[in-house]
């Protein structure tokens, strides 16, 4: 069988490109109203009263950070179990990433986690809602209330998911997207965006992407800004992409919901967890296993049968070597212990059933061989 890990062409093939060339010819590749259609649909979708278009996810929520004020001195909470950019965005702002634990069953920040690690000098959460999971929002702005924290939300795999029926990326100040090819809702290359209720926020963003241009000006500059700008191609594509982007995650769904059924009866694999105030729109969906002996043993057998697998993330954040001066890192146990044993199956809108069915088949024989 010719599986595939992610099929952006099967994708792509029932998409509206029809105008694309007249995007090309018309020369009109930055900013302009294609542009702020994509931003005005995008804010609809998520419930929030405006999105900014930027360069890519890890910008979003770098520019985030910064249009917030956070800087030198600062402390932001970030989970371990994530990627490498949740906690660059820190990095990048001058502040200090404080990497917290995450759940065991849920694979998000573990809020009380989050708890023990809170100073006078932290001004910030950082929840990431992984592999399509919403994190519990309701026990992270309890917590942001209490301390005064700002939450910017890191929706880079979650775009659609709900907590509680609402959106992920309209519970805190802002919700930072990717749209990265790969990602349920991909554009040609790099880009990201910013979602918020604050005017503020979102013109400081924008000007910020905008090489620090000032507000209704060209020539005028007010700050040391940066180019990190969503183009009109993409912006444009990821409009025609987002009129099917419920479609595309109930079929993500849909096959979540076959592997679960399949793997019901496996006892040496853990299938994800769906709790019931979460719509979890399977960016990823991720099984794991009782060590990592026997998640790379899997991975090599499902090789060998055109299977194809991977890793989400096997080094976490607080391991990487530019973060290795880091201390108060001795109690990230879920999070080290998820790096060894997570494998990511196949998972994307086209993967059907008797696809499904033949990885299954291959992961049960692998275990009646053992």
């Amino acid at each position: 069988m010719n599986i595939k890990f992610v099929d952006l062409e099967s994708q792509y093939k029932i998409l509206n490109l029809g105008e694309l060339n007249k995007i090309i010819k018309s020369g009109q590749f930055v900013g302009g109203k294609i542009l702020e259609e994509f931003e005005n649909n995008l804010a609809k979708y998520c419930g929030t009263r405006y999105a900014v278009g930027v360069g890519s996810g890890t910008d979003a929520l770098w520019l985030s950070l910064k249009a917030l004020g956070i800087g030198p001195g600062d402390e932001v909470l970030v989970p371990a179990n994530t990627f490498i950019a949740t906690a660059l965005a820190v990095t990048h702002v001058g502040a200090a990433p404080v990497f917290v634990d995450v759940h065991n069953r849920a694979y998000t920040i573990d809020v009380g986690a989050a708890a023990r690690k809170i100073t006078k000098k932290t001004k910030a959460i950082i929840p990431v809602h992984l592999y399509g999971n919403p994190c519990d929002m309701d026990a992270v702005m309890r917590l942001a209330n209490t301390y005064k924290l700002h939450v910017v939300e890191d929706c880079a795999q979650s775009i659609g998911a709900t907590f509680d029926g609402k959106k992920t990326g309209s519970f805190g100040v802002c919700g930072c997207f990717s749209f990265y090819p790969a990602k349920n809702l991909g554009g040609l290359g790099q880009g990201g965006a910013v979602t918020t209720n604050s005017k503020e926020i979102a013109d400081e963003i924008r000007s910020l992407g905008n090489v620090g241009r000032k507000e209704g000006g060209w020539y005028e500059y007010d700050k040391v800004g940066f180019n990190s700008r969503l183009d009109s191609v993409n912006a444009w594509f990821l409009n025609e992409g987002l009129k099917r982007i419920d479609e595309f995650n109930l079929k993500r769904q849909i096959a979540a919901a076959n592997y679960q059924e399949e793997l019901r009866s496996v006892h040496n694999v853990t299938t994800p967890a769906v709790y019931s105030k979460c719509n979890h729109i399977f960016h990823l969906y991720e099984i794991r296993l009782k060590d990592k002996n026997t998640r790379d043993d899997l991975q090599t057998y499902l090789k060998s049968k055109n299977i194809p697998t991977a890793l989400h993330y096997p080094i976490p954040c607080h391991k990487q070597e530019v973060y290795s001066h880091y201390v108060n890192t001795s109690d990230l146990y879920v999070s080290e212990a998820l790096a060894d044993r997570l494998l990511s199956l196949p998972m994307h809108p086209f993967l059907y059933r008797e696809d499904i069915k033949y990885i299954c088949a291959n992961i049960k024989n692998y275990f009646r061989g053992k």
